[in-house]
């Protein structure tokens, strides 16, 4: 048979290789200071009863995968959601400063209404011009990509034919997978990141696929 003529799935697997680490990128479930919409960069909120929800649903809904580690950021809403995934298979997670948020500086922990009103127009910068976006003491988008890729790159490679989760933040997330996907940092918030939000990634010898982008648990496989 031709190459031609084989069908599409084995085709793209030819394509593709052989499979090698196999990645449950999650967000962390809801803050307790959700329904104010803050600004929590490093700010270590707690998750709220429905984030502690959203995070057992993701626990229960891997619990039959073989993972062999769990990650997160030192943020407690990070890591609280991890522990949760870690203990279905007997594991501690492993929490990373250099997973954390995009930092806020004097921002931390306040809201949008709040920053709308002591820094007029500033917030719209965030969007409009994400690449130079820097709040006051904080980092740029830029420095999040260069503290974060390099750290998640040197877990996955750790991990070369075995499937590992990571519980981390929106910012976090949107900078992982434009690093993969080969988006511009100027186009990070056209990747959406819910809260509980669940990517799939699978890397292959000499690429790597994004299989679920901002999911639910309810797409786990």
């Amino acid at each position: 048979m031709s190459s031609s003529n084989l069908p599409p799935d084995a085709r793209s697997r030819a394509f593709k290789g052989e499979p090698g680490c196999r990645v449950y990128l999650f967000r962390h479930g809801e803050t307790a200071n959700a329904h104010q919409i803050c600004m929590n960069g490093h700010f270590d909120v707690a998750l709220s009863d429905t984030g502690l929800e959203q995070s057992r649903q993701l626990a229960e809904a891997l619990k039959d995968q073989s993972l062999a580690a769990v990650y997160s950021s030192d943020l407690q809403r990070t890591h609280d959601g991890a522990r949760l995934i870690a203990e279905h298979h007997g594991l501690k997670p492993v929490a990373h400063p250099e997973l954390r948020e995009l930092s806020f500086g004097e921002w931390e922990g306040k809201s949008l209404a709040e920053l709308s009103k002591q820094f007029p127009g500033e917030m719209d910068k965030r969007i409009k011009q994400t690449e130079l976006f820097r709040a006051d003491g904080g980092e740029t988008f830029q420095e999040l990509h260069d503290r974060v890729i390099p750290k998640f790159m040197e877990i996955t490679t750790s991990h070369p034919n075995e499937t590992i989760a990571f519980v981390c933040h929106g910012g976090v997330n949107r900078a992982i997978l434009a690093h993969l996907l080969g988006f511009p940092i100027a186009n990070l918030f056209r990747i959406s990141q819910s809260f509980a939000a669940v990517n799939i990634i699978q890397f292959y010898k000499d690429q790597v696929l994004v299989e679920l982008l901002n999911g639910t648990w309810q797409q786990i496989t």
